[in-house]
């Protein structure tokens, strides 16, 4: 309840529906300008009706306060005490009303922003200059009923019309937004197109998503296919029988190895005078020694019957007895001994021709082998599967940043949306809403 309609009571108001407006996206500029055409010629003629409006009632306010002024309180009849107390609060009331209309008259300014804050302060005035002698005017309307209530009507119609104006103002203030707005529209036609573009990604990331998993299920198809197949049957026989023959050559090496054992420290004894240059010994002869101490295996392949070993070895034996080896007594006999076993030992029948029918057996699977391709189409269809899953999942990291992106934007459209209508709302005074492109 308004200050004036706690004095004089209140009028009944009537609620006015805005008009609800939709607009399609593209129609806003268009829309700006027209309202901001509109609205300052709307504000040129409805500002300038109310300000002739106000200063004629101003002047009808004073007229009543003549009025009022003119009529007497009888002080000897009635309650002679209340009655002196309305003849003082009628003569302050005329006093600080007069002073108030002085303050009220409109200025002379075609300014928008003077205007405006004429009427506000205006409205502000008039609610604290009437509260502040409200007793005045409830004491001098005991005995001065009419006049008081003429006062009233004509304050109350005042009053309307400096809020009706400062309301007209109050919602033409968004005008000053209009540029804001029109940033905002552009705001949103970036991002909507922005949209627009992310959501042809996502289509191409899904296309690009179906088209990997198209290309994964024939893989996986070709590859069960040649798993399954009479050649990779083949190849697994032909690679449990390479590992047996490999499992064979091992332990035929690990055979040969032990055989050394009890004279490999003669030998290396035998490499360090031959080193020294206290036993001479060919060129081929020191190249075998040497890789009979690393790899027997090999030497073993290119001494043919172990002669030169049985040489090294004969040589040895002659070192020992002469005491150019040195070995206790006991050993003495023990190690020749080993070394004349070596010596009739048939390198070849035990180990060299062994070694070469493994050698031959594993040469052929291998060709066989080689031959099928197997292991290596295998390799490359799981690389090639491997590479397109590894891209599918990329495309679907990809696809969903994407539709984080669109979501961030599509909330950021919405919000900027409702702001946007909120403003064109309060400016255009309209129920503005607006329709975007899909």
């Amino acid at each position: 309840m308004g200050f004036l309609d706690k004095l004089f009571g209140k009028k009944q108001e009537v609620e006015v529906k805005k008009e609800v407006l939709e607009l399609k996206f593209d129609e806003i500029p268009d829309f700006l300008d027209k309202v901001y055409s509109e609205s300052f010629s709307e504000i040129e003629k409805n500002v300038f009706s109310n300000l002739a409006e106000i200063k004629h009632l101003i002047k009808a306010l004073e007229e009543s306060l003549s009025n009022l002024e003119k009529q007497k309180v009888e002080q000897d009849t009635g309650h002679q005490r209340l009655r002196k107390i309305v003849v003082t609060s009628k003569k302050t009331l005329i006093e600080r009303m007069r002073n108030m209309t002085v303050k009220l008259a409109p200025i002379q300014s075609n300014d928008f922003i003077e205007l405006s804050s004429y009427c506000s302060n205006s409205v502000n005035l008039l609610e604290t200059e009437v509260n502040s002698f409200g007793k005045n005017i409830a004491y001098t309307g005991i005995v001065l009923k009419e006049p008081i209530k003429d006062l009233g009507q004509k304050l109350k119609e005042l009053n309307s019309v400096f809020i009706k104006t400062k309301k007209l103002f109050d919602s033409k203030k968004g005008l000053l937004d209009i540029s804001s707005a029109k940033k905002s529209f552009e705001e949103i036609k970036q991002k909507n197109q922005l949209k627009q573009e992310n959501s042809l990604k996502e289509k191409e990331l899904l296309n690009q998503i179906d088209d990997s998993e198209e290309e994964i299920q024939e893989l996986k198809k070709k590859l069960t296919e040649l798993e399954n197949s009479t050649e990779a049957k083949q190849h697994e026989n032909l690679l449990q029988q390479k590992s047996g023959l490999m499992e064979k050559k091992q332990q035929t090496k690990t055979k040969l190895a032990e055989l050394f054992y009890p004279v490999e420290k003669l030998l290396r004894s035998f490499r360090k005078l031959v080193e020294a240059k206290h036993f001479i010994l060919t060129q081929e002869e020191k190249n075998l020694l040497n890789s009979y101490l690393s790899n027997p295996f090999l030497a073993l392949k290119k001494d043919n019957n172990a002669e030169t070993l049985k040489k090294i070895f004969n040589y040895i034996k002659e070192l020992i007895k002469e005491g150019k080896i040195s070995l206790k007594e006991k050993e003495k006999e023990k190690k020749i001994n080993a070394l004349n076993s070596l010596i009739e030992f048939d390198f070849f029948g035990n180990f060299f021709w062994e070694l070469n029918e493994t050698d031959k057996n594993l040469a052929e699977i291998e060709a066989r082998i080689n031959s099928l391709n197997i292991s290596s189409k295998i390799s490359s269809l799981k690389n090639n599967f491997s590479s397109l899953e590894h891209l599918k999942e990329n495309y679907s990291a990809e696809l969903q940043k994407q539709k984080s992106k669109s979501q961030e934007l599509s909330q950021e459209i919405i919000s900027l949306k409702n702001s946007l209508e909120k403003g064109l709302s309060e400016f255009s005074a309209k129920e503005i809403t607006i329709q975007l492109k899909h």
